[in-house]
């Protein structure tokens, strides 16, 4: 006789008019005999499976070990906490530690972004190490997404060079200060910012609008506003202009004077020449 039968033997001795519901295979729920119930099955004995009820009862309204009962919607929002707080949320958003990640050159992500990362987390009610898991997974994303396309950046303004250069050859240094000139008489510095921050300053196409007209915006008064970069200032001035404390001094370093240098070096010795390299 097989386990099963042997169990079936004391559920055979329970009165054929016990009854219970229990759903069939298809969901439908039908009445069968309650010594037929596949409940009972697990138990050898009668007195195991009146062991089993009276304990369940005992147990009912009772939390188990371990166990963690969720708040239900309306409930207040101190409940809501506690609940959180067992589960390993900080008191605090602030208390939230992120891992320490190696970032790419010129990649860094603001102090603000990480603050209000750290809100919503505990907003959520998200514990330590799923937040420093999220963050692990996150950030090389991020950080792969940046450097393709600082990458692609780099790549149309090279190609957007050996266009230019393919057209105007030796002229190219002369033509790209002309446009530069003219963007800084036409805007001042606030439109080359705007250009290097857009990067529209790369495009083949914008250079060359602008060195188109620079003799128009070049004349008269127009003209010295644009002194410093490159065909108007000697290797003489240049050296001059070196010794100024908005270059010399690092405490008082002007990263546009220092660029006026610089592109005037670049005009009167075309390559890669820095200040200080040559007599």
């Amino acid at each position: 006789m097989t386990q099963k039968n042997s169990n079936k033997k004391w559920q055979m001795t329970l009165p054929e008019e016990w009854k219970v519901k229990q759903l069939d295979e298809d969901g439908a729920e039908a009445e069968i005999f309650l010594r037929d119930h596949p409940a009972l099955e697990k138990y050898e004995t009668k007195d195991e499976a009146v062991k089993a009820l009276v304990h369940a009862q005992r147990m009912l309204g009772k939390s188990p070990d371990g166990y963690i009962r969720m708040p239900g919607e309306g409930e207040a929002p101190e409940e809501f906490d506690a609940f959180y707080a067992a589960l390993g949320r900080p008191e605090g958003a602030d208390g939230y530690e992120l891992p320490d990640m190696e970032m790419p050159e010129g990649f860094a992500v603001r102090e603000e972004l990480l603050g209000a990362l750290k809100i919503k987390a505990h907003e959520l009610g998200l514990n330590g190490k799923q937040v420093s898991g999220l963050y692990e997974w996150f950030m090389p994303i991020v950080m792969d997404t940046h450097c393709n396309l600082e990458a692609g950046v780099s790549q149309l303004r090279d190609s957007e060079m050996e266009s230019l250069r393919a057209v105007h050859r030796g002229d190219t240094p002369h033509m790209l200060d002309n446009a530069m000139r003219a963007a800084e008489a036409i805007g001042g510095q606030e439109l080359l910012n705007a250009l290097d921050k857009t990067k529209a300053g790369d495009h083949a196409v914008v250079i060359s609008a602008f060195a188109k007209i620079a003799p128009l915006v070049l004349e008269g008064g127009f003209r010295g506003s644009s002194r410093g970069y490159g065909e108007e200032l000697s290797r003489e001035q240049l050296r001059e202009m070196m010794k100024d404390p908005r270059y010399s001094d690092p405490t008082q370093r002007d990263e546009a004077y220092v660029k006026k240098i610089r592109q005037g070096f670049e005009t009167l010795y075309p390559g890669d020449y820095v200040p200080g390299s040559r007599p």
